[in-house]
């Protein structure tokens, strides 16, 4: 256990390392490998994840088991291998509430999604699932936002009213958690006016691997309608995505979309090198409505695959194969299906030059440095003169 009597600073997330089902665990593996060595208080990193059988045997696959025979918390787990201290919600609240009270400050480095579900089975009020957190809120990362992506859901088919309900919930809890915080973040290309501040995410292009002559569409991403999987209904294609997910989303679509020519490999973060490696696809799905920021867009191209955009991602950039419509992403494919192996080189080239703006971590870090090293007004970064460590 932790030194409950030295100051500490708390950051929630909802995903880490294998513990993952996106781009929020790239985003907080980033955060740990550059931000979180350059605290100025220690840092301690909470889990938040459903408190159900499902998820703790899921998390069992990752955590370590702690033990504590005669304490009044039998055991917690954690993720040793992790280079910060960190316990997870699970088997239940009693370690991570009592470590939130008596942090010095408290950030939420994504949604806490599971706290609004949880809340939601108990038919909480947005006032009750806030007072999970009863305490002051130093600042929140919003990596999507629920008002826009659950809205567009509901444009695409019709849901029962308890499930529009729910839906209206998680925008009500989220929208209530930005308003309630000290500082609100965005981390999208585009602005939003709601949000104190804009920090991008980062992206280093390091495989920097070529073009091959496939095909065959890729979809490296986690199933939600804003994705736009049923553009694959008609077309030869591969997904990397979690199969449960996949089973839902294929749920809403089946009575109107054939996806036969799909086919899915389950999503675990261990296996994305892998997939993104090979050969068998060479074009990628990448035409998602209300993409914030798209680690699996920047990784496409850095493993050599050739996307279709969506019209209104990175607009400003010049780029032939965009689509927003499914017949409009059909003749993509078929275009791209006629370049050679120099063109599909050359395109890929000019988009690394323009997203090549995304690859500044230091910035990144220091942009996010800038708010959890505060200190009345002075702040504390690691490339700067700076005020004492000893805060």
């Amino acid at each position: 256990m932790i030194n409950l009597n030295e100051p500490y600073d708390v950051y929630v997330a909802t995903e880490v390392g294998d513990v993952s089902n996106g781009g929020v665990s790239k985003w907080v593996d980033d955060w740990i490998s550059n931000v979180a060595p350059h605290l100025i208080v220690k840092p301690i990193l909470i889990i938040e994840i459903e408190q159900d059988k499902e998820w703790i045997d899921y998390a069992k696959q990752y955590v370590d088991v702690i033990h504590r025979p005669g304490t009044e918390w039998e055991w917690e787990y954690t993720m040793s291998r992790l280079p910060v201290s960190n316990y997870f919600s699970l088997p239940d609240r009693r370690t991570v509430d009592m470590i939130i009270r008596g942090a010095r400050k408290f950030h939420l480095l994504s949604y806490p999604l599971p706290i609004m579900m949880y809340g939601n089975s108990l038919e909480w009020s947005i006032k009750k699932m806030r007072g999970v957190y009863d305490r002051k809120i130093d600042s929140v990362c919003i990596h999507s936002l629920e008002s826009v992506t659950l809205k567009y859901q509901q444009k695409l088919r019709k849901f029962s009213k308890k499930i529009i309900n729910y839906q209206q919930k998680s925008i009500d809890y989220q929208n209530h958690l930005i308003e309630d915080s000290e500082n609100s973040i965005w981390i999208g290309t585009d602005d939003e006016s709601k949000f104190d501040y804009k920090i991008s995410n980062t992206y280093e292009f390091k495989n920097n691997l070529s073009a091959n002559n496939s095909n065959v569409v890729g979809f490296p991403a986690r199933c939600e309608a804003r994705k736009n999987l049923h553009f694959l209904e008609k077309i030869e294609s591969i997904g990397l995505t979690l199969e449960k997910f996949y089973e839902n989303c294929f749920d809403d679509y089946k009575k109107s979309v054939k996806l036969n020519k799909f086919k899915v490999i389950d999503y675990r973060s261990e296996k994305i090198d892998k997939f993104y490696r090979g050969e068998d696809w060479g074009i990628s799905h990448s035409c998602f409505e209300s993409e914030p920021f798209g680690y699996s867009i920047f990784q496409s191209i850095d493993f050599g695959k050739i996307p279709i955009l969506h019209k209104n991602w990175c607009k400003e950039m010049e780029y032939p194969f965009r689509a927003s419509t499914q017949k409009q992403f059909e003749n993509q494919v078929a275009e791209i299906s006629n370049l050679s192996i120099e063109d599909r080189n050359n395109y890929l080239g000019k988009l690394k030059e323009y997203l090549s703006k995304y690859s500044d971590t230091e910035k990144w870090r220091d942009d996010l440095l800038s708010i959890y090293n505060k200190d009345g007004d002075q702040v504390w970064l690691p490339t700067s003169i700076s005020p004492s460590r000893d805060v």
